[in-house]
């Protein structure tokens, strides 16, 4: 085993999960085994808590040191009773900012803890698709209630109108705000201070870990914040050639092919 690794931060869409949003034994096994011997194992997605409650219970990560990074790196969660222990959120300040740069054919929705907040009539398929992949509910909010949890802030349309809403007002918001665009049809706003990264960074604190002695898997723009700074970055043989282009291990195995497990057989020797 690679006694130089103490933690080790997964991505789920696209890494953990195959594309039919499952998790192969083979991963939950080699998980299991260097859990077992000590090892942090963090997950680390853009997720909403309410989104993978169902993976850590496969996985068997609710013990009192197991912790996930949610919601694109806005916050730590304590597993066992999904607490927050760091958290860089947005306001509704920023969400009513927000809703003055989108159009009529785009939708603008805020992603917390447990549900999908949205109060549009007609909601585009986009939107829909995220809600269902994530089996998460779409929840109406007051708009007046300055209080509400924004964890993150979504603008989702057809990929030519994301492509010109990126074009246009990505640079200006990077002044004030974290952007994401992980998927073409889908542009994310974040706190400043929040990305995978910067979770990770303070998470290693928290366990008195450097960032040396972590193995990050990941395979999209959203990962690259971990994927930096990490002592070994990894990623599946689907992962972006921008991803691979940053990693010190380029599994010949994709998501499909249960490539995190093999990847973490590599490190740990098992």
């Amino acid at each position: 085993m690679d006694k130089d690794i103490k933690l080790v931060a997964i991505d789920l869409d696209g890494t953990l999960l195959d594309s039919h949003k499952e998790v192969a034994k083979r991963n939950i096994d080699a998980i299991n085994k260097i859990r077992s011997n000590g090892v942090y194992v963090v997950i680390s997605t853009g997720r909403p808590c309410a989104g993978f409650s169902w993976i850590l219970d496969k996985l068997n990560l609710f013990h009192d040191d197991d912790y996930s990074i949610t919601n694109t790196g806005t916050l730590i969660m304590k597993n066992m009773d999904k607490s927050d222990v760091w958290k860089k959120c947005l306001s509704m300040k920023d969400f009513k900012f927000a809703q003055t740069l989108i159009k009529d054919n785009m939708q603008i929705g805020i992603y917390n803890k447990y549900s999908i907040l949205n109060n549009y009539k007609v909601i585009n398929k986009h939107f829909l698709f995220e809600a269902d992949i994530l089996k998460m509910p779409i929840e109406k909010f007051d708009e007046s209630d300055m209080n509400t949890d924004v964890d993150r802030i979504t603008i989702t349309g057809d990929t030519h109108i994301m492509d010109e809403f990126s074009e246009k007002y990505n640079e200006k918001l990077l002044r004030d705000y974290q952007t994401v665009r992980n998927v073409p049809e889908v542009f994310e706003i974040l706190n400043k201070k929040a990305d995978k990264g910067k979770a990770l960074t303070e998470l290693g604190k928290m366990l008195g870990i450097e960032l040396d002695e972590m193995l990050a898997i990941g395979d999209s723009n959203n990962d690259k914040s971990m994927l930096s700074i990490v002592g070994i970055p990894a990623t599946c043989s689907n992962g972006l050639k921008s991803v691979k282009d940053i990693c010190k291990i380029v599994s010949d195995f994709s998501n499909d092919e249960a490539g995190v497990a093999r990847i973490i057989e590599e490190v740990f020797d098992i």
